[in-house]
C-alpha cells in the first residue's frame, strides 16, 4: 500500500507558501500518509540539490496542484517553469504510476480566474463570497457571517469537489464503501478548515488603494547597463497609478505594464513626448548608480499655468537583476498671503533677478561661457537643467499673472508705445523656441560625435536668446523695482505720529539694482 500511495506536488509562488503548506496540511490529515504523499518545495531539506528535487518530484507526480491567489509576484516565473516540466513530463508518462486516471493538472484559483497557462483545464474555482468579482466585503469584516455564507457539505462546494476528486481516484482502486466512510467525514472537516484559512488570508489584502499623487512605476530589464550610453529603455516597461496624466499632454494609459519606448512613441507631440524620455531615462541612470543626490525633475503643463515636481521615492533591485523604480509626480502650489500687489511685485522680482542670474551673468552654469566648457559627460544633465529652470521661471511667470494686462500697467505704466510688448512677446517666443530645439536636439544625441556637433550648435544659439532677451530683462526688472518703491513709499492707510499724519521716509534708490530681466508680455 504504502508504494501505491496518490503523489500530489503543490506549485506556488513563494508569496504564498503559507496558503500553499496548508492545503498540504489538510491534504495529509484527510487522506493519511498511507494513502496520499504531498510533495511541496517549501519542504526541500537544507544541502539537498532543490533544482534536481523538485524535477524528480514532478516527474513521480500524479497531480500537479497549482496555487493561484492574483496578485502579481515576481517569483510566478519559477510557477510557470513547473506547470511546463509537468506538462513536459505528462507526455512521456500520460498515466499515474498506480491508479487508473490519466495525470492531472489542477490549479486551485483563489479570488482570481485561473492562470492564462492552464486556463484550458478543468479547475477548483472558489464561488459564492470567494468569486474574484463578487467579494463581499461585508462577508470578510464578519469571519461569523462568512463561515455561514458557505455549505460545507454542498456538492457544488469547490474545496469539497477538490477532496472529492482525490477521494475517487484513491478510493477506486484501494478501498470499499465501507472503508471511504470515514474519509467522507475528514474531507468534509478539512475543507472547512480551509474555508476558514483562506478567510483569514483574503482579510490581508488590500481593500481599497488610493494613489492622491501621481505614481509611475519603471522595471528595467536586467541586462540593462548604468550609463547614460547605454540604451536604458531597452526591454523597460511603464506602469501609471493615481490621478490622470492628461495635464502633460497625454492620455493616462491603460492599468497594466506597457513597453517604455512603446508608450513614448505614442505620445502625439513630440516635444512631450522628448521631456518625458529624458525624465524618465534621468531617473532611470541616478537608480542604476544609485545616486540620489540629484533627485528631482521639475516639469510643467505645456500651458504652464501648473507646475509639478517628480523624484524617484523608491528603488527596489531584485536578485533577478530587474530594477523597480517607483517614481512620483506631485504638483507644487503657491500661496499668496497679504496684498496681491505686493504678492506679485515680490514674484516678478525673484523672476527678473533669477533670469539675470541663470543666463545673463559669466559665473552662472547655464551661460554660453561655462556651457561651452562644459564636458560631454555632463552636458546632457546641464542642458536638461537648463530647461527645467526656464520652464520654473515660466511657471512662476504665469503663476503670478505676469502676462496679465492690469499687472502690465503696475510694471510698465502707460509710457509703452504702441505695439511694443508685442513685439518684444513676439521676439522673446522666437529665441524661446529655438532654444528648446536646439536643447533637445542635445538631449536625443545618439552617441558621442552626434553630442559634441549638437553642443556646438546650441552654444551659438543659447548666446542669441541671451543677447536678445538681455534689454528686455534689464527693462523689466528696473521697472519693477520703481513699481515696488512706489508702493514702498506710500504710507500705510492710517499711519499717525502724534495725531498728525505721519510723512513718508524717502526710501533708498532702488534703480541702481535694477539692469535685470524677463520678456515683458512673457517674463522669462
Amino acid at each position: 500500500m504504502a508504494g501505491q500511495r496518490l503523489q500530489v506536488f503543490i506549485s506556488y509562488a513563494s508569496e504564498d507558501e503559507h496558503l500553499a503548506t496548508a492545503i498540504a496540511e489538510e491534504l495529509r490529515t484527510a487522506f493519511g500518509l498511507a494513502s496520499l504523499r504531498v510533495l511541496i518545495g517549501a519542504e526541500v531539506g537544507l544541502g539537498t540539490p532543490w533544482r534536481k528535487q523538485i524535477e524528480d518530484d514532478l516527474d513521480n507526480a500524479d497531480i500537479l496542484l497549482i496555487v493561484a491567489t492574483g496578485i502579481e509576484k515576481l517569483s510566478h516565473s519559477f510557477t510557470g517553469f513547473e506547470v511546463g516540466y509537468f506538462k513536459g513530463s505528462k507526455r512521456s508518462r500520460p498515466k499515474m504510476a498506480h491508479f487508473k486516471s490519466e495525470r492531472l493538472v489542477i490549479p486551485i484559483a483563489i479570488a482570481t480566474t485561473i492562470p492564462g497557462t492552464v486556463d484550458d483545464t478543468q479547475g477548483v474555482q472558489l464561488d459564492g463570497p470567494l468569486n474574484p468579482l463578487m467579494i463581499d466585503q461585508e462577508l470578510l469584516k464578519d469571519q461569523e457571517k462568512f463561515a455561514n455564507a458557505v455549505d460545507y457539505a454542498s456538492d457544488d462546494n469547490p474545496l469539497l469537489k477538490l477532496f472529492k476528486r482525490i477521494l475517487s481516484i484513491i478510493g477506486a482502486s484501494s478501498f470499499n464503501e465501507q472503508e471511504l466512510a470515514p474519509f467522507q467525514r475528514q474531507i468534509r472537516d478539512s475543507s472547512k478548515r480551509l474555508h476558514q484559512m483562506i478567510f483569514s488570508e483574503l482579510r490581508k489584502r488590500i481593500s481599497t488603494e488610493i494613489f492622491p499623487e501621481r505614481k509611475i512605476v519603471i522595471r528595467v530589464d536586467p541586462s540593462t547597463g548604468t550609463r547614460l550610453s547605454d540604451d536604458l529603455l531597452a526591454g523597460a516597461t511603464i506602469e501609471f497609478h493615481g490621478r490622470s496624466f492628461d495635464v502633460f499632454g497625454f492620455e493616462t494609459p491603460p492599468q497594466g505594464r506597457l513597453d517604455c519606448k512603446v508608450f513614448l512613441a505614442s505620445i502625439p507631440n513630440k516635444r512631450v513626448a522628448a521631456i518625458w524620455s529624458d525624465i524618465i531615462q534621468s531617473q532611470v541612470q541616478n537608480a542604476r548608480q544609485q545616486n540620489f543626490r540629484e533627485n528631482r525633475r521639475l516639469i510643467t503643463s505645456p500651458d504652464k499655468t501648473r507646475f509639478f515636481r517628480i523624484f524617484a521615492a523608491n528603488s527596489v533591485l531584485y536578485f533577478s537583476g530587474e530594477n523597480e523604480i517607483h517614481i512620483y509626480v506631485v504638483e507644487v502650489k503657491s500661496r499668496d498671503f497679504g496684498d496681491r500687489t505686493t504678492t506679485m511685485l515680490l514674484k516678478a522680482i525673484q523672476v527678473g533677478l533669477q533670469y539675470r542670474f541663470m543666463f545673463l551673468e559669466q559665473s552662472s552654469e547655464f551661460s554660453p561661457a561655462s556651457i561651452s566648457v562644459t564636458l560631454k559627460d555632463q552636458l546632457r544633465g546641464t542642458v536638461s537643467d537648463l530647461i527645467q529652470e526656464l520652464e520654473y521661471l515660466l511657471w512662476m511667470s504665469k503663476d503670478a499673472g505676469l502676462d496679465q494686462p492690469e499687472t502690465l500697467l503696475k510694471i510698465y505704466g502707460h509710457d509703452l508705445e504702441p505695439g511694443e510688448l508685442d513685439q518684444k512677446a513676439v521676439l522673446w517666443e522666437e529665441k524661446r523656441a529655438a532654444l528648446y530645439s536646439a536643447a533637445y536636439a542635445v538631449l536625443g544625441s545618439e552617441n558621442d560625435r552626434d553630442l559634441i556637433a549638437n553642443k556646438a550648435k546650441f552654444i551659438p544659439v543659447l548666446e542669441g536668446f541671451c543677447e536678445a532677451t538681455r534689454e528686455m530683462n534689464r527693462d523689466f526688472t528696473a521697472k519693477t523695482l520703481h513699481a515696488v518703491q512706489q508702493v514702498v513709499s506710500k504710507p500705510f492707510e492710517g499711519d499717525h505720529v502724534g495725531g498728525a499724519a505721519a510723512q513718508p521716509q524717502q526710501p533708498p534708490d532702488l534703480r541702481v539694482v535694477g539692469e535685470m530681466v524677463a520678456p515683458a508680455a512673457k517674463p522669462a
